[in-house]
């Protein structure tokens, strides 16, 4: 997925706004309220030991909205306060967008765009000559703040986690623009730092064409790759934009087709002198295909010669959640589309909860497993390959992402191209649609201890790709040069 299309995704840039004449101070209140009882009742973190402040932080968000309900007026007004609920939570799992367009269309800029790369940093990256600053000028400060103060409370704390690179990476290039947002304050004044020096800009604030993003082209409009197997002059291309957990998508289909063609040619891949993992854009969706294609290649042993550090699982136990559980088993089994694995997993999480339910518990803790006998059979059947493979990775790289990265980094692949994306230890989402049908939260539903990879833990890469991440051939050409 583009970083323009995981934008829209996200937010909803879309189709047409909502009728002005409403009266948004109640619609805030009453969706505002829906979300704070939706994680109140259903979100695990209200169980979580290990997160003791995350009531108090929902109680503090929904008073927060109250307040801005005083004085809502608008769409924006709405929109912007939803948002910034539900990104305190620093949660890619957690998050609201509408259905249709937003309010987030650029109203007016100071001449110049500047973007993160990662580095905590603001820079120039392109300008008009009556902007006063010139391209590759650094941001210091605006208004006393230092750069990556000024992306955090302008853009970081609508889309939480601006501690991330990926964050800052994906969405810094409006930090220093107007997109309507009555939450925060305007920029008046800049300290940059150039060739010659620290110098001061006031601030020129001009309106905005109307469409601002296509003309400046700030987000990558790339199509998304296709699903597939490539070869090339010996070395093995998989490409996995996507992990798609409902076997009836096209997606998902098409996932299958990719790990019937791996298990055919799995001798001639583990044969190969390079083996790519492709993930560029993958988002996340089922970590069931990276286990599938791990086996393919690796082995059936590669599960228990790779297994994760022991953990323990803990589900929030709700009606809402397993009835979430319920329906998506029924949808995503039409015609015994899931693999027995998965199949299984489904009928046992559910039990599991409707049995928690019955007694009472607000959660459904599951033990880690502690296995001290010697290796099955199934892990005799174990063959590595014997080139180098590599796990290409950018930044949207998240959820069942990082779980197809955590595996085979553990069978020994390499992580290569950009830092991930992050997620928290809360999982298993479903999604919640606010009274006022505008849009919906997505919530997540378990979470786990003693997990490898940390809370909002990145994948860095072991080398970074500092070419265009949409330029395939170059960073093809960028690989081979990994293996000498």
């Amino acid at each position: 997925m583009s970083i323009w299309l995981f934008l829209a995704a996200s937010v909803g840039l879309v189709s047409a706004q909502p009728k002005t004449d409403r009266d948004w101070a109640e619609i805030l209140r009453g969706d505002a309220t829906a979300i704070h009882d939706a994680i109140a009742s259903s979100h695990p973190g209200m169980v979580n030991p290990d997160d003791p402040q995350f009531s108090a932080l929902n109680e503090k968000q929904y008073a927060v909205a109250l307040d801005r309900a005083k004085t809502a007026r608008s769409f924006a007004d709405y929109f912007f306060a939803v948002q910034r609920y539900t990104a305190a939570f620093d949660d890619g799992h957690l998050v609201f967008g509408v259905f249709g367009s937003t309010p987030d269309q650029v109203k007016a800029w100071p001449g110049f765009i500047a973007e993160d790369d990662g580095s905590r940093g603001l820079v120039v990256t392109s300008a008009e000559p009556w902007a006063g600053v010139s391209v590759g000028s650094r941001i210091k400060s605006c208004d006393g703040r230092d750069a990556f103060q000024l992306g955090k409370d302008r853009i970081g704390d609508r889309f939480g986690r601006w501690e991330l690179a990926s964050q800052r990476v994906m969405f810094s290039s409006m930090v220093m623009l107007d997109t309507g947002d009555p939450y925060v304050q305007p920029i008046r004044r800049c300290v940059f730092e150039g060739n010659s020096g620290e110098f001061m800009v006031d601030l020129d604030w001009r309106a905005a064409e109307p469409d601002f993003y296509s003309r400046h082209k700030m987000f990558d409009d790339t199509p998304r790759q296709v699903i597939g197997l490539k070869r090339i002059d010996g070395a093995y291309w998989i490409m996995l934009p996507t992990f798609n957990g409902n076997p009836e998508s096209h997606d998902g289909r098409a996932l299958e087709t990719l790990v019937g063609q791996i298990s055919e040619q799995a001798d001639a891949i583990r044969q190969a002198p390079i083996v790519v993992f492709d993930l560029r854009g993958n988002s996340g969706g089922s970590s069931e295909w990276s286990a599938r294609i791990a086996e393919a290649i690796w082995g059936a042993g590669a599960s228990e010669r790779a297994a994760e550090p022991p953990m323990t699982v803990v589900w929030r136990a709700s009606q809402a959640n397993v009835q979430s559980l319920r329906e998506v088993f029924r949808d995503r089994d039409v015609n015994s589309a899931l693999s027995p694995d998965a199949r299984e997993w489904f009928r046992a999480s559910i039990v599991g909860l409707e049995a928690a339910i019955a007694r009472g518990d607000d959660r459904w803790i599951i033990p880690p497993t502690v296995d001290d006998a010697p290796l099955s059979e199934d892990a005799a059947s174990y063959h590595p390959p014997i080139g180098t493979v590599f796990v290409l990775t950018d930044e949207l790289c998240m959820s069942a992402c990082l779980d197809a990265v955590d595996l085979w980094t553990r069978l020994g692949a390499t992580p290569i191209g950009h830092e991930t994306g992050a997620d928290t230890v809360y999982m298993e989402v479903r999604n919640v649609a606010v009274p006022s049908r505008l849009g919906e939260m997505t919530l997540p539903m378990k979470f786990y201890i003693g997990r490898a990879r940390g809370h909002n833990q990145p994948v860095a890469p072991a080398h970074r790709f500092e070419g265009d991440m949409n330029d395939t051939a170059a960073l093809e050409a960028w690989v081979t040069t990994l293996a000498h």
